[in-house]
């Protein structure tokens, strides 16, 4: 399920994004552990883009309340989510979370990466919320005491906007850090504020990092694909966008609407393709179902 929720998502991104720049794009193929200390701007897509984009597996630590339906939960285990509990969830269900850090623990061992929100929460913001929280820093101490290599990577995520479409997505990757900051200090107060510290520093440099704008098509050329991209499509993505409007005041709107467009364009693009087979055939079908994307894309360049 995760192989192809991350293929999935790399095709959604090309069509969804008429932008997408990476800061330090080599740390992307990383594949020694890694706690991957992020932002949080935007709902559950920070996970979708970041988990999407790293070559190596990812798991992500995320809020206990989408977890609570049996069915939402058996899909988020599937794509590598961890639940971690929080004062609001009520008191009794901290003591979880020791679970869910002895989870964390065996992922590391593996070699795998785990990303965590180090703010705490979601915020449509473009500035850092601090203080941080301690979740990264007890991570990184148990790995180390269990004698393993692993190394914080500061992630900076900004978006052109949190509710139109298409969107520009800067992906800005800091330098990795490991016990060198703790300076021999091992008292546990202290450590995690030395990690925190480091972190916090690396996520306000990353957030004033800017992108050169590539070169784009001239416009004019584009507006033909463009627009038959808006007839082709508006029957399939109106509907949807109206659904994931609902979210809008929840912070989910760009989450829902991208989960949507990404399960359901590959069955729009099947009915399409059955339609034109039935009336022209097997090879109209085929050129519809390869063309209609790049309509998509051409669009995404033009508005």
């Amino acid at each position: 399920m995760y192989l192809f929720v991350k293929v999935l998502t790399r095709f959604t991104l090309w069509l969804y994004s008429k932008r997408i720049s990476i800061y330090n794009p080599q740390l992307l193929k990383v594949e020694t552990p890694m706690v991957l200390g992020s932002n949080h701007p935007n709902s559950f897509l920070d996970a979708i883009i970041v988990g999407g984009l790293m070559s190596h597996r990812v798991h992500f630590i995320t809020r206990s309340g989408v977890f609570k339906h049996p069915v939402a939960r058996a899909i988020l285990r599937s794509v590598n989510m961890i639940p971690v509990y929080r004062m609001s969830d009520g008191k009794h269900q901290l003591s979880n979370n020791d679970a869910t850090f002895e989870e964390v623990r065996q992922i590391l061992k593996r070699g795998e990466h785990v990303m965590i929100f180090v703010e705490g929460l979601c915020i449509h913001q473009t500035t850092l919320q601090t203080p941080l929280k301690k979740g990264a820093p007890r991570m990184l101490l148990q790995a180390w005491a269990d004698r393993l290599d692993v190394k914080l990577l500061p992630v900076w995520l900004r978006y052109s906007s949190f509710d139109q479409f298409p969107k520009e997505i800067d992906v800005n990757l800091g330098d990795p850090f490991g016990k060198e900051v703790l300076n021999g200090n091992t008292e546990n107060g202290a450590a995690m504020l030395a990690i925190n510290k480091q972190n916090e520093l690396q996520l306000q440099q990353l957030s004033t990092v800017k992108h050169k704008v590539p070169a784009s098509f001239p416009k004019l050329l584009l507006f033909l694909p463009a627009m038959l991209a808006v007839l082709t499509h508006i029957i399939f993505y109106f509907p949807l966008q109206r659904i994931a409007w609902k979210f809008k005041f929840d912070q989910y709107y760009d989450s829902i609407h991208f989960v949507l467009l990404a399960f359901l364009y590959p069955f729009y693009l099947l009915t399409i393709g059955t339609i034109v087979w039935w009336f022209f055939g097997a090879w109209w079908s085929l050129g519809a179902v390869l063309f209609m994307p790049l309509l998509a894309k051409a669009y995404a360049l033009w508005k």
